[in-house]
């Protein structure tokens, strides 16, 4: 049977639910790294000779992973505050997860030059996380287990609301780099994990 008291393991336990909670509600964002289906904004401070000329034509051509072109030498903006040309990318296009490369034309005062660059598209808008979500996923199973090992109910309710949230960015966002079938089905099985073991909580705290 469950102990209703949580005793003196009552501030570890609290104490890891909400590392737990705030461990994947709060944003990691990397340098060109962007949400999978939203715009990406790409600015450019462009030069030629050393100088930035409001005159200055540039167009950009944008290629997803598998190297289709989904922006084909469109003229950029120049935006005149902050000195830079830039270009958004529709969300429609950015759909395939990946490297994508894009290519900038600059042409002024007679010259001609091309520069490439890339950025990331994953499921969050997060990348080089990967560590950082299993530790996540073993305190949130573990605080559950040390719950049902100590047969006490609040510690048991506070791993399994830590797997709901698991579950839950897990579907939504996947892991990292990666949204899949497995991912998909990993968020599945720990929602239905959580479900199970806070049904047979509740039902034994009602029994009592």
């Amino acid at each position: 049977m469950f102990n209703k008291m949580v005793g003196k393991n009552k501030l570890l336990s609290y104490s890891l639910f909400f590392l737990i909670v705030t461990l994947f509600f709060t944003t990691f964002v990397a340098a060109n790294t962007f949400k999978q289906w939203e715009s990406v904004d790409l600015r450019h401070p462009i030069r030629i000779n050393g100088a930035i000329d409001e005159n200055i034509l540039a167009n950009i051509t944008v290629r997803q992973p598998d190297n289709d072109v989904v922006v084909n030498f469109q003229e950029m903006t120049y935006d005149a505050t902050s000195q830079e040309h830039n270009y958004t990318v529709p969300a429609s296009f950015t759909g395939e997860l990946g490297t994508y490369e894009y290519s900038i034309t600059a042409t002024g005062s007679g010259l001609n030059q091309t520069e490439t660059f890339t950025f990331e598209i994953t499921p969050s808008g997060e990348t080089g996380l990967l560590g950082f979500y299993f530790l996540a996923i073993l305190l949130s199973y573990g605080l559950m287990g040390f719950g049902i090992y100590k047969e006490d109910i609040t510690i048991t309710m506070l791993g399994t609301f830590a797997l709901f949230f698991l579950g839950m960015y897990i579907m939504f966002n996947g892991l990292d780099i990666y949204k899949n079938y497995l991912t998909e089905g990993f968020s599945i099985i720990t929602l239905g994990v959580a479900f199970y073991v806070s049904t047979k909580v509740a039902q034994e705290y009602l029994n009592v």
